[in-house]
């Protein structure tokens, strides 16, 4: 059964949207700026710049946020305003610009007192390349994912969304490749990452390695989506449809909303029309 792979949206295997929000806290700035749309203070009324109340506000009011934060570049607000305006942009919609201003403030020079940090830079790149996989551009994805980790060469998202990036390319023997790696190293490895390694596996072929894989993610996170996907998998490439079909019904229960129950559904349909299946 030939499966395509689609991209999940993830940092450090979480959703683009809603969650880059809220990635980073940082310490509230001096800027004044006139309030807009009343959001925070009464129109007209000048309202001190805070990173912290941009971020919060991207969950909660996504189109207030990116005028907040179009007003603190107004008023001379620094990077963490531009990424503020990035994050809301992904929220309304505007993915692409929200996806090149991530990456051009990850490559912005560090070393500047109001520029970024390294770690900081990691952080913009693994949030670019989370937006170009979810615009279904790997090849940029990968290029993001890979300049963050000559910042930050551990970070366990950049790792995460390059082996996504990999697996998009059916660059398979690398993607397993970065993972294997990573996992020799890491003090913690996560269930995203046992998953990951053990599609790559499947995908080569290399199934009792696959199954060693998915079975630690699962002890790690029993209740993970993409594990047991990808275990009913490998269990469905082994002839045992009943433990196939065990899991992905699982998937549904679970997350019936996710892409991993779209394509859980999809099995369970192929299986159901086989006459050979149990």
């Amino acid at each position: 059964m030939s499966r395509s792979f689609r991209i999940s949206r993830l940092s450090a295997s979480l959703p683009v949207r809603g969650v880059l929000a809220g990635t980073a806290l940082f310490a509230s700035g001096s800027w004044a700026l006139a309030a807009t749309r009343g959001h925070g203070a009464s129109a007209g009324k000048a309202q001190p710049w805070s990173v912290a109340a941009c971020m919060k506000m991207v969950g909660e009011d996504p189109s207030g946020a990116l005028d907040y934060a179009r007003g603190a570049l107004r008023a001379g607000a620094g990077w963490q305003a531009r990424h503020c305006r990035a994050l809301a942009q992904l929220e309304t919609g505007d993915e692409e610009t929200a996806a090149r201003d991530l990456e051009s403030l990850a490559r912005m020079p560090a070393g500047h007192a109001d520029g970024p940090t390294n770690a900081d830079q990691a952080m913009l790149a693994r949030e670019a390349a989370d937006a170009w996989l979810a615009l279904g551009q790997a090849s940029r994805a990968r290029t993001c994912a890979e300049y963050g980790l000559t910042r930050q060469k551990q970070d366990q998202g950049l790792v995460i969304v390059l082996a996504r990036a990999l697996l998009a390319q059916n660059q398979t023997a690398e993607a397993r490749d970065v993972l294997s790696g990573f996992l020799a190293a890491a003090p913690q490895a996560s269930s995203q990452d046992y998953v990951l390694l053990a599609t790559a596996e499947r995908r080569m072929g290399q199934i009792g390695p696959a199954l060693e894989h998915v079975s630690r993610a699962l002890v790690l996170d029993p209740l993970n989506p993409e594990a047991l996907l990808e275990r009913g998998i490998i269990s469905e490439q082994q002839g045992h449809a009943a433990s196939a079909r065990q899991d992905w019904l699982q998937v549904l229960e679970l997350a019936p909303d996710s892409h991993e129950a779209d394509l859980a559904r999809q099995d369970l349909a192929v299986m159901a029309a086989d006459p050979d299946s149990p």
